[in-house]
């Protein structure tokens, strides 16, 4: 303390580094039955009271969830996507000026990236669920807003960006993932373990199956704090129960459409940290230097 009391007094300029931890959380899912697997958040559709996903169309909703949390900053979020394309932003990346020279989507090769500047991470108690800034949303994407009640209820930072007065507690992408499996089958992720849904007696199940060097073994009829167990277990344990119940609240609904509506055998697996760093990677940059740690959660879904 002396000693930067003694730099400041003679003039010289001192950098401090700041000991605060940011911490950016993300999942998503990977549709493989896609000609063009996608990564995604959601799917579009209505939820019936009975809990089915009735879909608008046969399209997928293609975006991981990113949530902020730690102290309040402000700061500037990169997403590159590898080999692929973006489908959706949300909020959209904007320039302030079309004539600053900036470019918020763009090509780079054979990837494209996404920036938004200028972000605002505060620290606010509550988001009406009711409260939806992003214009975007509502007029163009609809059939996912059923979703985002669950992703508001995650005690993550608010974020703001003002080019497009958006306000809410995620940033949200879309992004393809072609080369997902290039190097290596599907098959080989199952060693860390799936989850197989499928209908039994016209009722919506879950087995786990986990595939340890002595042989496979299978716990049948897992319940649903079990299946937030495993997906909370993939996750490395590094998100919160909020976030695990999520995404949770978000894709039982498709899965017990496919499974019980459409009689289809669906398997769940996570994909290896090479794998998701193959989809997409992120970058979140503090105004404030301060650290920041990144866990990220991506599944991959398809019918067997």
């Amino acid at each position: 303390m002396i000693l930067l009391l003694l730099l400041t007094l003679t003039g010289l300029q001192v950098t401090e580094t700041s000991e605060e931890t940011v911490f950016v959380h993300e999942w998503g899912v990977v549709s493989i039955d896609e000609v063009i697997p996608m990564a995604q958040g959601a799917q579009r559709g209505y939820l019936e009271e009975s809990g089915m996903l009735q879909p608008y169309s046969s399209m997928a909703v293609d975006a991981p969830v990113i949530w902020f949390h730690g102290p309040e900053f402000t700061g500037t979020l990169t997403v590159e996507v590898q080999n692929g394309f973006f489908s959706l932003l949300i909020p959209l990346p904007v320039s302030e000026s079309i004539d600053d020279g900036t470019v918020p989507v763009f090509p780079e090769g054979d990837n494209y990236i996404a920036v938004w500047e200028d972000l605002s991470f505060t620290d606010e108690a509550a988001v009406h669920s009711d409260r939806l800034n992003d214009r975007r949303v509502e007029s163009v994407e609809e059939g996912f807003e059923w979703a985002m009640p669950f992703w508001r209820q995650v005690p993550s930072l608010m974020v703001r960006y003002g080019p497009s007065s958006y306000v809410d507690r995620f940033i949200y992408y879309e992004c393809s993932a072609s080369n997902l499996f290039k190097e290596e089958e599907p098959s080989g992720n199952r060693q860390l373990g799936s989850l197989v849904f499928h209908a039994e007696d016209g009722e919506f199940a879950a087995d786990l199956v986990v595939a340890p060097r002595n042989g496979i073994r299978v716990e049948f009829a897992v319940s649903d704090e079990g299946i937030l167990e495993v997906l909370q277990d993939w996750g490395d344990n590094e998100f919160l129960a909020e976030e695990i119940e999520a995404l949770w609240k978000t894709w039982e609904p498709s899965l017990r459409t496919r499974c019980i509506l459409y009689e289809e055998t669906i398997v769940l697996f996570p994909l290896t940290d090479e794998q998701v760093e193959s989809i997409s990677t992120i970058e979140l940059q503090t105004d404030q230097g301060y650290h920041v740690e990144y866990s990220r959660l991506f599944l991959a879904m398809g019918s067997i």
